[in-house]
């Protein structure tokens, strides 16, 4: 249980932590940074967690979370780190991404996120945006030219093969 309605940093990473992220965690609406990264959490995303409105670096990185991902943080709408990379996340990919304005890096890759993927429109105008992986998911479809228009510094999908899983013609690696 999480008490303090000041805490703004919560640096978690790399302790060897195992169980689930508990749903009093959107109770710190100061909260500015959530890093649990390198651990063995095994549980799903709780929803609450987009309550925490202030939040702007996420990274649950290097875990065993499972679930979806919460809608929620569609509302997060200072966020700059989007880290779930590395989890057991199922699911569709998030298309709502792009109505987050102040995203500079997105990691999604190492998931089983799977279907289509739809990128919407508005991926092409998160300006900030310098990476972008989605690699090794069940994903297929096409990265299009408004995210190749972004000329982001790291883009990387499963592109390779043929044909692809994902058509990428501006991905800095393929998969």
């Amino acid at each position: 249980h999480f008490g303090s309605q000041r805490l703004r940093e919560l640096y978690l990473g790399q302790n060897a932590l195992t169980g689930s992220i508990p749903e009093s965690i959107g109770n710190l609406a100061k909260l500015e940074i959530l890093d649990a990264n390198a651990n063995k959490l095994n549980s799903t995303i709780p929803d609450s967690i987009s309550n925490a409105s202030a939040l702007q670096f996420l990274d649950l990185s290097h875990n065993k979370l499972s679930g979806t991902i919460p809608q929620g943080f569609s509302n997060s709408l200072w966020l700059h780190e989007f880290r779930l990379d590395h989890n057991r996340l199922r699911g569709r990919f998030p298309n709502w991404l792009g109505l987050m304005r102040h995203l500079e890096i997105i990691h999604l890759n190492n998931n089983l996120l799977e279907g289509r993927l739809d990128l919407s429109l508005e991926m092409g105008d998160l300006n900030d945006l310098t990476e972008f992986a989605i690699e090794n998911n069940d994903l297929n479809g096409v990265v299009g030219e408004a995210m190749c228009d972004l000329l982001l510094d790291v883009l990387t999908a499963d592109c390779w093969g043929s044909p692809p899983r994902v058509d990428c013609p501006c991905c800095t690696e393929c998969f």
